[in-house]
């Protein structure tokens, strides 16, 4: 392993940073899971846990989080946040997300799971760390009985 740093220094220190040959030899990391944590309509704000993989044998910075949440196909939330959280290297670490809620969205999407039964959910986000950027999703559905049964305490 030290062998394999010690030449991506060197490449690193030939090449520069920008190089498209560095970029090749860097691995990015992987989305591992996107779970729901914490939701509060009170505090207008949804916390999403993201497990991130690091398979580079060198820590990841990472600079920023963005991204959006949509219930029904109705855009209900955003973030975007400065970080300067790293990845180790060859593990898997968790990543807070958390969503400010547009309130009167988040109104018009609950009025729709009442309409229709259901939530079908999507969140699309991108991790940006300094070798490029990282893309987030997830999507589901749930019926309107699991939504108010995870909602309540």
């Amino acid at each position: 392993m030290t062998r394999r740093f010690f030449i991506f220094l060197m490449t690193l220190g030939l090449f520069g940073c920008d190089s498209n040959l560095v970029k090749d030899l860097v691995l990015m990391p992987e989305i591992k899971s996107i779970q729901l944590s914490h939701f509060s309509f009170e505090d207008r704000q949804a916390v999403f846990d993201v497990s991130v993989h690091n398979p580079n044998p060198f820590p990841l910075p990472i600079s920023k989080l963005a991204g959006d949440i949509k219930l029904n196909n109705l855009a209900i939330g955003s973030l975007s946040a400065r970080s300067e959280q790293n990845l180790a290297a060859f593990d898997t670490q968790n990543v807070t997300l958390p969503l400010s809620l547009n309130p009167d969205a988040l109104v018009n999407a609950a009025q729709s799971v009442l309409l229709k039964g259901k939530a079908e959910y999507q969140f699309n986000g991108t991790v940006y760390t300094s070798l490029g950027q990282v893309p987030l999703s997830k999507q589901g559905e749930l019926s309107a009985q699991e939504l108010l049964r995870s909602l309540l305490p």
